[in-house]
This record gives C-alpha cells, sequence and structure tokens, in this order.
C-alpha cells in the first residue's frame, strides 16, 4: 500500500491553515451551491489497512538477529562444588562445559518467539480477508467566480484485485504488497527457529523480563537491535491493522463532497500558478519574506539570552573566585583532620586484629571441648543403644509369644470352619442327589408325556392321511358316475332319436328320404362329437384330480416322515436342555435362600419352552417347542445359514426378565449361540448360559431354553 502519511499532515495542516481563510470559503460555498444532486460514489472496498511501523520495525531488524545467530556465539559453564574431607576441612572442585545456552542466545530465542507470536496474531485475521476493491467517484461544477467561468470535472476510479506474491526473496521489499511483506517476515522469523544454534538451545527456559543488560546486549550492534526490538513489541499497544468493508451504493455525504471540493480548490490554485507566471513569482517573493521575518523572530530570544548571560557572569564572577577561595581553605583543613582519623583508625584495626588472634586461639580450645563433648555423645550413646536393643528383645519376646497365641487361635478357627463347611459339603451333596433323582424322576415322566404325544401325532397324521384318501377316492368315484351317467343320457337320447327316425321314415314321402338321411347323418355326427368332447373333458379333470391328490399324499407323506424324524431329535433335544436349565433354575433359587425350591423347580418345569432353529431340505426353520408340541413359526426358504434366525429368536423371548436361559448347540459351530446369548443378554438383562450337546448326532440344531408362558 502506497505511504500517504505525509499527505495526510499535509492535508489536515491545509485543512488548518484554511479555516479561516475568505477565498476557499468563498469557493467552497460556490462549489456546494453548484451541487445539482447528481454527485456519485459507486463500489465497494475490502482492504487490509496495515500500520507499517512494526512492519518495518521486525524487518530491519531481521538481518541482525540472523548476523547474531551466525556468530554462534558459546560459553564456559563453571559448575562449582564444596567437597567435605576429614577434620572439617572441605575442597572446592570446578567443573566446566562447553555449551550455546548462554543468556544472549537465549534473549535471541525468546525475542524471536515473541515476534513470532505478535506476528501470527495480526497474520491470523487478516489471512483470509479478501483485497478486492473498486470504486468510482463522479463530480461535475459549474462556477462563475467575479466574471471568472470555472469548470470542474472529477471521474476517479480505482481498481485494486490485490494477488499473493510467490517469491517473496525479493531485493526491493517495497516492490511487495504490505500483506506479503508480513508474509515475509513470518517466514524469515521461522527460518531463524530452523537454525542449529536455535534448535540446540529450543529447550532452554525462556528468558523474562526485565532485560539483564549485559556487555554483548549493550556493546554488540548486532545484540543492541535485538534489545531495540525487544523495547518496542513491549511497547506498542496499538491493534495494527485494520480491516475495511464498506459497499458505495452512489450517494455521497457531505464529508466525501467537501474533501473532493478541497481537491478541486488546491487544482484550481495549481493551475492558476502554472498558467499565471507572475501570480507564481509572487506568491514565491511573499513566502520568502514570511521565513525570514519568522526565522528572525525565533533568533532573537536567542541573542538576548547570550547578551544577559555575559553581564551576570561578569557580575558574579569575582564573588565565586572569593567563595572558592574559602571553600578551598576549608577542604584542606578537612583533608587533614581525616588524615588524623585514618590514622586513629589503624591504630584501632591493630588493636582488633590482635584481639582477633586471641579469639582464634580460644576457638581452637573450643574446638577440643566440642570434640571431646563428640566423644563423649557417642560413648553414651552407645551405651543407650545397648539398653534399647535389651528393651527391644525383651519386647519382641513378648510378641513372639503373643503370635503364637494367635496363631494357635487362628488354626483352631480354621479347623472349626473346615468341619463346617464340610458338614455343609455333605448336606449340600444329599440336596444335589434328591433333586439329581428329582430330576431323574421327572424327565422320565416327560419323557411318556412325550411318548404319548408322539404317538397322538401320529395317529392324527394317520387318521388326516386316510381322510384325505377316502376323499379323494370318493371325487375319482363322483367323476366316473358323472361319466357313466353322461355316457347313459347320451345312449337314451340316441335311442330316441333311432326310434323317432324310424316313425319319420314310415310317414314321410320319398322325397323327403334323402333330406332326412342327411339330416340324419349331420346329427349323428354332431352327437358323435358333442360326446367325444364330454368324454376328453371328464378324462382331463379325472387326470388332474389324481395327480393332484398324488401330490399331496406324497407331500403329506413326506412332511409326516420330516417331522417325525426332527421330532424325535427335538425330544432329546428338549430333554437335556431342560436338564441344563433346571439346574440353572436350582443355582438361582438356592442363592435367593429358598426352602422351598423343590416345589418351584417342579412348577417351573411345566413352563418350559424351547425355540429350535433346524436345518431342512427347504430351508432354515425356526420352532418353538414344548412337551412334545411343535409350532413352526418361520421357514427362511432356501436358506442355509442359521444366523438369519437370530434376529427372530431374539424378538421372540418375551417376559424372561431375570428368568436364566440356557441355550444348547449340536453338530454346529457356537458362533450363532454365543451372539443369540450376547443379543439375550442386552435385550432381556438375565443370566445366559451355552453348552454344546454332545449326545444327539443331529446335522445341526441349536435350542433356547426358557420359562415362559
Amino acid at each position: 500500500m502506497v505511504d500517504f502519511s505525509k499527505y495526510y499532515r499535509s492535508y489536515k495542516y491545509m485543512q488548518d491553515m484554511l479555516k479561516s481563510d475568505f477565498t476557499h470559503n468563498y469557493i467552497e460555498e460556490a462549489l456546494k451551491d453548484g451541487d445539482e444532486g447528481k454527485d456519485s460514489i459507486f463500489g465497494k472496498t475490502n482492504e487490509k489497512v496495515i500500520d507499517m511501523d512494526w512492519v518495518i520495525a521486525i524487518e530491519e531488524t531481521l538481518p541482525y538477529i540472523q548476523k547474531a545467530i551466525d556468530e554462534q556465539s558459546r560459553f564456559i559453564k563453571q559448575a562449582e562444588n564444596v567437597v567435605r574431607i576429614k577434620k572439617a576441612k572441605k575442597i572446592l572442585t570446578v567443573e566446566r562445559e562447553e555449551g550455546f545456552a548462554i543468556y544472549e542466545n537465549r534473549v535471541l530465542l525468546t525475542l524471536i518467539h515473541k515476534a513470532l507470536m505478535f506476528v501470527d496474531d495480526k497474520y491470523s485475521k487478516m489471512k483470509d480477508v479478501p483485497n478486492d476493491s473498486y470504486n468510482k467517484i463522479t463530480m461535475n461544477r459549474h462556477l462563475e467566480l467575479n466574471q471568472q467561468k470555472l469548470d470542474f470535472s472529477v471521474n476517479y476510479v480505482n481498481e485494486d484485485h490485490e494477488s499473493l506474491a510467490e517469491d517473496l526473496d525479493v531485493e526491493d521489499i517495497e516492490s511487495l504488497s504490505d500483506f506479503d511483506r508480513i508474509r515475509r517476515i513470518r517466514q524469515g522469523l521461522n527460518e531463524c527457529l530452523a537454525t542449529p544454534l536455535m534448535k540446540e538451545i529450543a529447550k532452554e527456559p525462556q528468558v523474562k523480563p526485565p532485560l539483564t543488560q549485559t556487555n554483548l546486549l549493550k556493546e554488540n550492534p548486532n545484540f543492541k537491535k535485538a534489545v531495540e526490538l525487544w523495547s518496542f513489541l513491549d511497547t506498542y499497544k496499538k491493534q495494527g491493522f485494520e480491516l475495511v468493508g464498506e459497499e458505495y451504493n452512489g450517494k455521497m455525504t457531505d464529508e466525501n463532497k467537501e474533501d473532493v471540493y478541497l481537491a478541486m480548490e488546491f487544482q484550481h490554485f495549481m493551475m492558476s500558478i502554472t498558467t499565471n507566471p507572475a501570480l507564481r513569482k509572487m506568491l514565491q517573493e511573499k513566502y520568502e519574506e514570511e521565513n525570514a521575518l519568522a526565522k528572525e523572530d525565533a533568533d532573537r530570544p536567542e541573542k538576548v539570552k547570550e547578551m544577559v548571560l555575559d553581564a551576570q557572569t561578569e557580575a558574579v564572577s569575582k564573588e565565586e573566585i572569593e567563595k572558592l577561595t574559602a571553600e578551598i581553605t576549608e577542604l584542606k583543613q578537612k583533608i587533614a583532620e581525616q588524615k588524623q582519623k585514618i590514622e586513629e583508625q589503624a591504630n584501632i584495626i591493630k588493636t582488633q586484629e590482635g584481639k582477633i588472634a586471641a579469639l582464634e586461639n580460644e576457638r581452637e580450645s573450643h574446638a577440643k571441648q566440642v570434640e571431646q563433648m563428640n566423644a563423649d555423645f557417642a560413648e553414651k550413646t552407645r551405651i543407650a543403644e545397648e539398653n534399647f536393643a535389651n528393651r527391644l528383645s525383651a519386647k519382641q519376646k513378648e510378641f513372639d509369644d503373643a503370635q503364637t497365641a494367635h496363631n494357635e487361635y487362628v488354626t483352631k478357627l480354621n479347623t472349626d470352619n473346615a468341619n463346617k463347611i464340610a458338614e455343609l459339603n455333605t448336606n449340600h451333596s444329599n440336596e444335589v442327589a434328591q433333586l439329581k433323582s428329582d430330576y431323574e424322576n421327572r424327565i422320565d415322566t416327560i419323557n411318556k408325556e412325550n411318548a404319548t404325544a408322539t404317538a397322538n401325532l401320529k395317529s392324527d397324521y394317520e387318521g388326516q392321511l386316510t381322510s384325505m384318501k377316502a376323499d379323494y377316492t370318493s371325487q375319482i368315484k363322483n367323476y366316473e358316475k358323472q361319466i357313466a351317467d353322461i355316457n347313459a343320457e347320451n345312449a337314451k337320447n340316441v335311442k330316441e332319436l333311432n326310434d323317432n327316425h324310424a316313425k319319420e321314415i314310415k310317414t314321410i314321402t320319398k322325397e323327403s328320404e334323402k333330406r332326412m338321411a342327411d339330416f340324419e347323418k349331420e346329427t349323428t355326427k354332431k352327437m358323435n362329437d358333442t360326446i367325444a368332447d364330454v368324454k376328453k373333458k371328464a378324462k382331463d379333470e379325472v387326470r388332474q384330480a389324481e395327480k393332484t391328490a398324488k401330490e399331496k399324499i406324497a407331500e403329506a407323506k413326506g412332511e409326516n416322515k420330516l417331522f417325525k424324524k426332527k421330532k424325535e431329535v427335538f425330544e432329546a433335544a428338549y430333554a437335556a436342555g431342560s436338564v441344563g436349565l433346571m439346574a440353572m433354575l436350582a443355582e438361582k433359587y438356592a442363592s435367593e435362600g429358598r426352602t422351598d425350591f423343590a416345589d418351584h423347580l417342579v412348577s417351573a418345569t411345566a413352563a418350559i419352552r424351547a425355540i429350535m432353529i433346524a436345518p431342512t431340505p427347504k430351508g432354515i426353520t425356526l420352532t418353538m417347542y414344548t412337551h412334545g408340541s411343535a409350532k413352526l413359526l418361520k421357514l427362511y426358504a432356501g436358506v442355509t445359514r442359521y444366523d438369519v434366525a437370530i434376529g427372530d429368536t431374539v424378538s421372540s423371548f418375551g417376559g424372561v426378565e431375570g428368568q436364566p436361559v440356557f441355550i444348547s448347540f449340536a453338530g454346529v459351530g457356537s458362533e450363532v449361540a454365543d451372539e443369540i446369548a450376547g443379543k439375550i443378554k442386552e435385550t432381556a438383562d438375565c443370566k445366559v448360559t451355552v453348552s454344546q450337546n454332545r449326545r444327539i448326532q443331529s446335522t445341526g440344531i441349536i435350542g433356547i431354553y426358557f420359562c415362559g408362558e
């Protein structure tokens, strides 16, 4: 951005100078009167107005920082350690180590971070703001000033589309935009941090203000510049930039117009002295005269001051000389007195040195006394430690006796507890044996009930099959009877026609015989065609009925055989799964402290339900099984994967919250069973046990057992 700072200072100075000027006010009023309302300002201004003071300050200091880094300043780090030895003597050891973390280098590191933070704070707020402006100002005036005609025409167009520079490493930084110069100093600061010296001391503690003015910081020109930048950053409190976003829709404000009026007035003045050299010369001479008078006025007070000062100097010089002579005499006397005092102090020092020697002897005597006292203290300490050891041994014996008694008591308690545990285990074993006996009896009863239910189911299927066969046989007989009735009716009709025909032959004349013969042939043909059609339809219906009957019989036989086979597997799986579920219920009732849990187990047996997932030739089946009764829930036709039934299996559960669930699988992997168990735990919040049933020889079955309604 162009530096308008001096222009603005001149602009404000000119405003102040012309505020009370008649010509200025006269022309400005004429310009206002000539306003016809056609003045306009259009466009938009999106711009980053940056205070270049801080940019220039960092730009000018960066080369000095880089030179200071290039000097690679080292120092010798010295550590003094005091090592104690015998007889209260000490040895001072000095260790030296070479390194880069001197104070001045850490000042550089801190300054770079400080400047980078300062720049980044402003850069982050400006980087996404566009610098895209287009403005157009139009103003025309036609004036008459004392028979002088003036025409002003302003047609100002300003278009600025800033783009970021690709190469920031240029010699002439003035060719870069203000924002690119900020990018350039960020790049330079980051390059300084990437130098080997800064990396070497990156983890060292940074310097806190105020700075200690070491010789290197005060005398080295590179470090002096760094300190100046440090002070500048500390004292700079302004925002440092301003983001402008303005749009102009045509209307000019009074302030805008007054600025343009001032430009028109100055333009009128410049054109006047350009076209009138005499006017320029006269104004120049007047300007020089005013400057000379101003200089003379400025110089006059200085000359007066010099004359007054000379007179005062001459008046007081004699008096001052006399005073100085008296002061010198007095000072000589004081010097003599001070010499005498110094001699007295020297005598006092000698006396004090003698006293110090006596005190040193006394100190050595005291040291010997302290050494003797230390020896006495060591002896007393030894005696006290022996007494303490004896008392400690006595206390230890008392503790050991108490520990032995405690161990015997603990052993007795352990023995009593072991006897009680053994007794409880015996009682528990008896209860388990009794419970197992009850389970086995119940299983026998269930197996008998299952056998009875199987026989009943088999009888029902056989009855249904017999009934279906009888129905199909009856239908076939009905069809055959209908065919026979049709044939008999046709034969009867033929006979009647023949009889009628014979009677007609006798009564009809010879001329009609031929016509009757033709009619007979035609009638016979139609009759035969009708009979053939009826027979064909009857045969087709009989054939279709026989085919349908055979298919239904075969399907019924296959389903009965398949169900019979699966039912046997279901029964075996149900018996084993019920035992597993009853064991979980017994454990649950025992943990709840129920004394009558055997009765609860008996009543729970009747409520055991099982959901079976099993394969069939048609696909995977999902079946609800209860005490020999099976209900097909869903058939997954053409599917062989068990996991298709997981969602429907979990959704089939109801009212099992808090109740145990037992899952068994045979002939398949445990993955599906485990997944079902996990989903049941999530939805029903109950305990689930998964177990493999090795007693069933099956192509694959998964059973989920629970107590339900």
